[in-house]
């Protein structure tokens, strides 16, 4: 695994320096920079239900982040990131092409390991962005359906609710964390369409995975998931807009495991989310909302919603105070003895904190967060975290 990591992060390492030696020869055509991250937090279990996919997270103590963007003629642009956390190997974050039919108009095409065509969290995902440091659980929380296994019935599914962010168990072993509603942290393989036409925004694609589970290699079943939204902007202050998903999740290898006459193409994510931002003076209010189906083959419908809002309000001299509300909520399914329940823990969180800017590319957080895991039948977990974050751009 050690030779692993340091062959990967060679690997960067001679691209970031092919890119830089490419930048000062070419420095109209390319374009390197980055932020560097550095988290100090207590000891807490909370640090596990803000983990990623790929096992790492914004709380990590070190977080390295580059971009590589190249203007490679007046209607081509090229968009690289890649990520290096301490906690795991090095990766390629997103990897795409935009090409712009006519430069003067906001309309474009994008192609490759492109972001999520919906809900409009994205461009605060990045630590210079975010007022916070943890995730909205939509875009982070891992349930306990994954899509490269059937959940065997209603008691094996109960029996894993609140462990998606440790590793599912159906069948005795733990295996892979589960699904997102959508997975802020794994772009998909896909192509979308973007641009306004004032006051209107639209994005349109098709990608290989779903929201909760994106394909970066080969492609894992037939199907592709349309997504898109559609926004309104009526004055410069004022945004709104809505959302949606359907496709195919389950692995194309569990035909065999599925009632006659189904294939894995009949089984879809269904999501339809909304969003809605207002910007007066130096009061910043977002709120985004998600309504999420799961199609099963054992288990009919998987329902789940999940909503936060967010404020963060400047005060002089470069100081804000920032806070997130967050909620994810299962629907209920009946285990063999009837007993009705929700099919995995509600969760909720909040996390409020101050900053402070030193200048446009550097930002200094301290911030409280509580995720509270309800317990069937048992007494809630109140997991607390306390940690500061040194966000320094180049």
């Amino acid at each position: 695994m050690r030779s692993r990591y340091l062959g990967l992060l060679g690997c960067t390492a001679l691209i970031a320096i092919g890119l830089l030696a490419a930048t000062r020869a070419r420095a109209v055509d390319f374009k390197v920079h980055g932020t560097l991250d550095l988290v100090a937090d207590e000891y807490s279990e909370a640090y596990d239900f803000n983990l990623l996919t790929r096992g790492d997270s914004p709380f990590d103590a070190f977080g390295l982040r580059l971009f590589a963007d190249s203007q490679l003629n007046p209607r081509l642009q090229l968009f690289t990131q890649f990520v290096a956390r301490d906690a795991i190997a090095p990766y390629v974050d997103g990897a795409y092409v935009s090409f712009t039919p006519s430069p003067g108009r906001d309309l474009h095409l994008l192609a490759g390991k492109v972001p999520w065509a919906i809900g409009t969290y994205a461009p605060r995902t990045y630590s210079n962005k975010n007022p916070l440091i943890g995730t909205p659980l939509m875009y982070q929380y891992h349930t306990t359906l994954v899509w490269y296994e059937i959940a065997p019935s209603a008691d094996k599914l109960l029996a894993t609710a609140g462990s998606g962010q440790y590793g599912i168990n159906y069948f005795g072993y733990a295996e892979g964390l589960g699904m997102p509603l959508v997975d802020d942290s794994y772009w998909d393989t896909g192509a979308t369409l973007v641009g306004s036409a004032r006051p209107i925004e639209y994005a349109l694609g098709m990608g290989l995975g779903t929201p909760g589970w994106g394909n970066t290699t080969q492609d894992e079943n037939a199907g592709k998931t349309v997504l898109g939204r559609l926004g309104l902007a009526p004055m410069p202050w004022v945004r709104v807009g809505v959302s949606g998903a359907y496709g195919p999740y389950i692995v194309q290898s569990k035909n065999p495991k599925l009632p006659a006459d189904h294939t894995v193409a009949d089984y879809h994510q269904k999501l339809g989310m909304a969003d809605a931002e207002l910007q007066i003076g130096h009061l910043e209010a977002r709120a985004e909302a998600a309504r999420n189906i799961w199609e099963t083959p054992r288990l009919g419908l998987l329902g789940v919603s999940s909503g936060y809002a967010e404020l963060k309000y400047t005060l002089s001299c470069g100081w804000f105070v920032a806070g997130r509300g967050d909620a994810i909520r299962f629907g209920k399914i009946s285990d063999s003895a009837g007993t009705v329940r929700t099919w995995d823990s509600n969760v909720t969180r909040i996390e409020g904190g101050i900053g402070y800017r030193f200048d446009r590319q550097t930002i200094a957080k301290v911030v409280y967060q509580q995720t509270i895991i309800e317990r069937f039948g048992r007494e809630d977990r109140r997991l607390p975290l306390v940690a500061a974050q040194l966000s320094v751009g180049f």
